[in-house]
This record gives C-alpha cells, sequence and structure tokens, in this order.
C-alpha cells in the first residue's frame, strides 16, 4: 500500500473479543492533548464478534481506521496495524490500556526528535484494590527495572505503549511471526532487533497509560503461561540469529527479584502478603509456560 503522511502518528490499538473495554481505551485516545487532526486510529480487530459498535461511537469525533480480519495474535496484529497506517510515526497501546491525556503528545516530543528511537513510555495499574493486578504492577515494574537500569541504557520496553517511526518499523521487519497467538516475547525481540540495526532505546515515563492488569486467578496464570511460552521462542530466535542475550543464570535471577522490593514496600502488610504469595504463582506458571513450549517444539519442530 503506498502511504503518504497523511498523520503525523498512527495510534495501533489492537483488540479482541473486548468491546467494551476499548471503548474505555479509545475514549482516553479522544481526550488527548495532541490535536486531533494531527493523528488517526488504527483498530486492528480479530474480535469473533467484531467491536463495530464501539468504534462507531467515536467516528464522528475521532480519525479512525477499522481493520477487521483473522486474529494474527499480538505480533501479526501489530504489522497488520502498521501495513495499514498513514502516518509517520506510530504508537502502540493495546486496548486494556487508557492514556493520560497528555500521553500522545509526550511520545510524540521525544520520537519525532530521533527517528531512530524506540520510544517507551510508564505503566500504572487501574485496580489498586485487587491483588491480582497489584501482583501484575509489581512484576511489570520489577522487569522494566531489571532491563532499564537507571546506570544504562534501556534494552526492553511492553509493547502495549511505545513508538517509534513507522518506515523504521517496517524496515526491521515488524515483530516477528514465529511467536503466531502467543502472548508475549514479540517485544523483546523487536527490542533486540532495533538495537542490532543502528537504532536505541529512549525511556519517556511521563507518557503514561494505565493498564487493566489481570483480575482473576484463571487469567493470572493463563497470562504468565503464555509469557513463559513466548520466552521459550524469543530464546530459541536469539540462539538462531547468534544475538547476544541477559544471561539467565542464578545471579541475574536473584537481580530480577531484587527489583520486586521496591513495589512491595508500597503495599500495606495484608496486600504485600498476597503479592509475594502471587509472585511464587507466577513463577511456576512462566516456567510451566518455558517448559510446555519447549516440548511441543520438541515434537513439532518449527519451520526453518
Amino acid at each position: 500500500m503506498s502511504v503518504s503522511d497523511s498523520f503525523e502518528v498512527s495510534v495501533i490499538v489492537m483488540t479482541f473479543n473486548r468491546a467494551l473495554i476499548l471503548r474505555n481505551c479509545l475514549e482516553s485516545l479522544r481526550h488527548q492533548t495532541f490535536s486531533r487532526d494531527r493523528f488517526e486510529i488504527v483498530v486492528v480487530d480479530g474480535s469473533k464478534e467484531p467491536a463495530r459498535e464501539a468504534v462507531a461511537a467515536f467516528l464522528n469525533s475521532l480519525n479512525i481506521n477499522h481493520v477487521i480480519g483473522t486474529n494474527l495474535g499480538i505480533a501479526g496484529n501489530r504489522n497488520r496495524g502498521a501495513q495499514h497506517a498513514r502516518g509517520r510515526y506510530l504508537a502502540f497501546i493495546d486496548d486494556d490500556c487508557v492514556a493520560r491525556p497528555d500521553w500522545l503528545e509526550k511520545l510524540y516530543d521525544v520520537v519525532s526528535a530521533d527517528p531512530l528511537a524506540l520510544v517507551g513510555g510508564g505503566v500504572e495499574n487501574v485496580f489498586p484494590q485487587n491483588a491480582y493486578a497489584v501482583a501484575g504492577q509489581a512484576i511489570n515494574e520489577a522487569v522494566t527495572n531489571f532491563f532499564n537500569p537507571p546506570d544504562g541504557d534501556p534494552t526492553f520496553f511492553p509493547g502495549l505503549n511505545f513508538a517509534i517511526e513507522r518506515e523504521g518499523f517496517l524496515k526491521t521487519g515488524g515483530c516477528d511471526s514465529s511467536f503466531q497467538l502467543l502472548g508475549g516475547g514479540e517485544d523483546r525481540d523487536f527490542s533486540d532487533r532495533w538495537v542490532a540495526q543502528g537504532g536505541h532505546l529512549v525511556s519517556c515515563p511521563d507518557a503514561v497509560v494505565r493498564h487493566e492488569h489481570r483480575t482473576s486467578f484463571r487469567s493470572f496464570i493463563r497470562q504468565y503461561f503464555s509469557y513463559g511460552r513466548g520466552a521459550w521462542v524469543y530464546r530459541r530466535l536469539k540462539r538462531a540469529a547468534g544475538r547476544s542475550s541477559v544471561v539467565t543464570n542464578p545471579k541475574t535471577h536473584r537481580h530480577l527479584f531484587s527489583e520486586l522490593a521496591g513495589p512491595l514496600r508500597r503495599l500495606n502488610p495484608v496486600m504485600r502478603f498476597k503479592t509475594l504469595v502471587l509472585i511464587g504463582i507466577w513463577q511456576i506458571a512462566y516456567y510451566s509456560g518455558i517448559l510446555w513450549q519447549a516440548a511441543f517444539e520438541t515434537l513439532y519442530p518449527p519451520r526453518a
């Protein structure tokens, strides 16, 4: 598709069977301080029942391109959004996030000043009284701080909140389709490939989205099991490409857990205890996903 810079930014929102949650996300985008005529929204909809009504409610107030198709997973849907985008820059946000009013303006100021930058924003928790959501936020903070130490260059941003030049995203090959319908790992892989091809990561913590972390035991387990499966694919791709990686030895593992101290200190004793229990469950689910994916690929080796 021939693309002209009709907009300065294309905001890519992926959705799958969550029309009500999508409305909240779109409502937050309607209230951005960034001028509406400067950005479009590409809703990539892989739902069984496309969210036509939810999108239609905003057609008079936002520039929306509703792209309906088969669910290709997070990686494939991100790529589909980029292919349909008409903006020079891409800003990614998940449908279970709501953006602060200055979110897009903050991201744009940084990414437009540095076309080689992959710019990552901050994440807050929508449900501070829900133990599963609190644990999810603590894990997110720990992982983000682990990969992006204050005394070093950032190495990874979660895909639910980052911005990048569109042409650069496409030249890098977008997200790797090897992740298929898995729920994680594609953003780590893309961050690595972006840096390997001459780009760099820039943190913009003031560009904040509020994320609806999982709020039930079942959804919590499923999410981190899927993340574990994605982590196996990520490591396989790194080995195949000969790219350097953070070594997963006991020392680095302890360092990751030390990053949980800050989020845990901010909690009251009861919530801290619940979060500690769920951190243990997180590890069980995550490594179960790794083992499951390893066994699956042993029985059904991926195509070269």
